[in-house]
């Protein structure tokens, strides 16, 4: 494994869609970790996450799986939280010498530019992830590092953007303080022989899997369909 930490930016990809990832390859490790192992995820967020496996050095340039992958995807929940918290002390060393007990978000985000490359929006995502994982790793940090307990980033606040293109994981292409459907939508149907339908709908449809959403939009298209007057025949 290449020790180029200085030139590459750290990972930036959410911890959610890395930590998906690992329990992916749990259930078998290929012989190279390319984009093809993921099929699931968009092409952008499928280099985001090779490029920080290649930070963490758990793949070469080939995509080669290193030992330490093979250990943080081991049937041991245990050991794998061990060797996470390992593989993060070793390539954000910085960021723990900065001592996280006592650590400030504004400190991490100063040092992220400073010492991995990485700035701007890909900085906040580089924290976000950084947080992340040492929280899965049971790294000790200060309160003002971890999140409210209302789930806001202690980062600064961001715009609602929507990107058509979908993903398996959208909290990487999307950031958003506005769930897509608000707690009490709903849709109301008058029946033929009477009385009504109501369904009400209190979801993140961003956060729903390819299953789930296919049957809520396939509702809603028959909802619709139902209201709709018959077409009349020609003639």
């Amino acid at each position: 494994m290449t020790d180029d930490i200085g030139t590459q930016a750290a990972v930036y990809v959410s911890w959610g869609t890395f930590k998906n990832a690992l329990d992916t390859l749990t259930e078998g490790m290929p012989n190279v970790v390319d984009r093809s192992a993921f099929p699931g995820l968009s092409g952008g967020v499928q280099s985001q996450l090779l490029a920080g496996m290649k930070f963490l050095g758990l793949i070469d340039d080939v995509g080669k799986p290193s030992p330490s992958l093979h250990e943080l995807t081991a049937d041991d929940q245990e050991k794998r939280k061990l060797k996470l918290r390992a593989v993060l002390k070793e390539r954000y060393r910085s960021l723990f010498e900065l001592n996280l007990e006592k650590a400030t978000p504004q400190q991490l985000l100063e040092e992220l530019a400073r010492s991995y490359n990485v700035s701007g929006d890909t900085r906040d995502r580089a924290f976000r992830f950084f947080v992340g994982a040492a929280q899965a790793a049971g790294v000790p940090m200060s309160r003002f590092l971890l999140p409210p307990e209302n789930g806001s980033s202690p980062t600064r606040k961001r715009k609602y953007t929507r990107r058509s293109k979908a993903i398996s994981d959208p909290s990487d292409e999307v950031e958003s303080e506005i769930p897509l459907v608000p707690s009490g939508t709903a849709r109301q149907v008058t029946l033929k022989s009477g009385g009504t339908l109501t369904v009400t709908a209190s979801m993140d449809v961003f956060k729903l899997s390819p299953a789930d959403r296919t049957f809520v939009f396939s509702l809603i298209d028959k909802l619709s369909e139902y209201e709709s007057p018959p077409e009349k025949s020609g003639g």
